[in-house]
């Protein structure tokens, strides 16, 4: 017995030890590889989904929901082996995401914008919106400016899709809204007054109206202008109330709307193009090519100079300047479909240039809101620009560009979902929305289908509503995300 006593002993510290490392080997990520007899380093994976509460498959294997780690409302799962894994998210009356991705050893794999379609949508038509062409939305929540045109007759309605009330505030015979869609109504800065773009026989001209009291004015017979296109790009002064700006002859005037008799002001001579960006106005000088800025409200002031390229303009096309702010803008020349950007990231010494990005077909433009991307696109292609460093999962780096996707049916309606890693578009009678991640395949669905051909997706997060314009029927929505999610589609 006094033999075997030590031997016991001995034994049962072998059997701790090795128990021990197991452990503690296995709870620092080791996994023990059978086939090559090594302890291997293992990596993990973190998923963010919209909806919250999904499964998860890892190479067609259901992970328990216990071993699903929850932190930031995130999931984290752990032990992968090193590798290649197909990961699949579900989740009942749910479109599933699916993505082939490689785990890296000692490192997590980030999915941060994982979204689920639901298969089907619930929308409601809007009310007083019959024979609706386009929609357009005000600063005050709920409120639309609503085009319509029926039996020769053109009118603009106001719709509080809150209380469900309608108003109309214009209403003209034999003319309509015009098809060319960079020119809208627009609502002052103060949401009390409305331009509103018409064409009749191809020609455009432009009303100022009054939303409380109705009256209006036509904006060519208080310049004193019968030429056809004379009158270019009106747009709202957002510095300036009451302040109208507009282009005639290649000059950029500034009308007061409220004492339209008055004398317009001018701003500044040979004018291509322009646009502002707070109380700075910028523009495109029609005899050089080169951007300039000045302050809205001293335009007496010497401009200050923004690129440095000389763009050799085409006499008979238009262009249109986008901005973001003063260190990101876009110039798209019309016929061509041109497009150059000015993306100035404050780390080089020399001036930023304008440089060329697209060289035709361009159709639009958008920016992110946080200035960090550029969504251009043409009618059968996506593209994404990065402007700035982003540094979460996929990481993509600044001044590089990604093609989202080519489509051999003509899309429309391009605009940047909510969460800017999503892009929404509408394909016939279908709305689309396809992920930016280029991980593996992107994940394109289905959001719905709707009952005519679509001429307009409006979103607007303030409600929580997306809306819809269908050819031949009224404006419809559908919730745009559920309480508890990002969205929860």
């Amino acid at each position: 017995m006094n033999r075997i006593r030590p031997f016991l002993f001995w034994l049962f510290v072998v059997i701790f030890l090795s128990t021990t490392s197991s452990v503690l080997f296995y709870t620092f990520g080791y996994r023990f590889n059978f086939e090559r007899g090594i302890f291997v380093y293992t990596g993990s994976i973190s998923i963010k989904s919209t909806p919250e509460k999904v499964d998860i498959s890892v190479d067609g294997e259901l992970i328990p929901q216990k071993k699903l780690g929850i932190l930031n409302q995130s999931i984290h799962i752990g032990g992968l082996t090193p590798g290649e894994h197909m990961i699949e998210v579900t989740a009942p009356g749910y479109t599933t995401w699916s993505k082939k991705t490689t785990i890296q050893s000692g490192l997590s794999t980030e999915f941060w914008n994982v979204l689920l379609v639901k298969t089907e949508n619930t929308k409601e038509d809007v009310e007083h919106t019959e024979n609706a062409k386009r929609i357009f939305q005000s600063r005050d929540k709920w409120i639309l400016a609503v085009a319509k045109e029926k039996d020769n007759l053109f009118m603009v309605d106001i719709v509080n899709t809150d209380t469900h009330t309608s108003n109309t505030v214009f209403s003209f015979p034999a003319v309509s809204l015009p098809e060319d869609t960079k020119e809208n109504i627009e609502w002052s800065p103060d949401n009390k007054k409305l331009l509103i773009p018409v064409t009749k026989n191809n020609e455009r001209e432009y009303f100022i109206v009054d939303i409380a009291t109705k009256a209006m004015f036509s904006l060519g017979e208080k310049v004193n202008t019968t030429e056809v296109g004379i009158i270019q790009t009106p747009r709202w002064d957002p510095s300036n109330k009451n302040g109208l700006l507009y282009m005639k002859n290649h000059i950029l005037y500034r009308m007061n709307t409220a004492s339209p008799e008055q004398e317009p002001v001018i701003l500044k001579e040979n004018v291509k193009s322009y646009n502002f960006s707070g109380e700075d106005i910028y523009y495109l000088q029609s005899d050089n090519g080169v951007i300039y800025r000045f302050f809205g409200n001293n335009p007496n002031e010497k401009p200050t100079q923004i690129s440095t390229t000389t763009i050799p303009l085409i006499d008979q096309s238009e262009y249109t300047l986008i901005l973001y702010d003063a260190t990101r803008l876009t110039l798209r020349e019309e016929k061509t479909g041109k497009l150059w950007l000015y993306n100035d990231t404050h780390q080089d010494s020399e001036r930023t240039p304008l440089k060329e990005i697209a060289e035709k077909d361009i159709d639009g433009v958008q920016f992110s809101d946080d200035g960090k991307k550029l969504l251009f696109f043409s009618k059968n292609e996506i593209f994404v620009y990065f402007l700035r460093d982003w540094e979460a999962q996929p990481i993509r780096m600044k001044d590089t560009s990604l093609q989202i996707a080519r489509f051999s049916n003509i899309c429309k309606n391009i605009i940047w979902d909510e969460d800017y890693e999503h892009v929404l578009l509408s394909i016939d009678d279908t709305v689309k929305i396809i992920e930016i991640d280029h991980r593996d395949k992107r994940n394109i669905m289905d959001l719905v289908k709707l009952p005519g051909h679509i001429l307009q997706i409006l979103p607007r997060t303030e409600e929580n509503f997306l809306y819809f314009t269908v050819k031949g029927n009224t404006v419809s929505r559908m919730v745009l995300s559920e309480k508890t999610n990002i969205f929860g589609l």
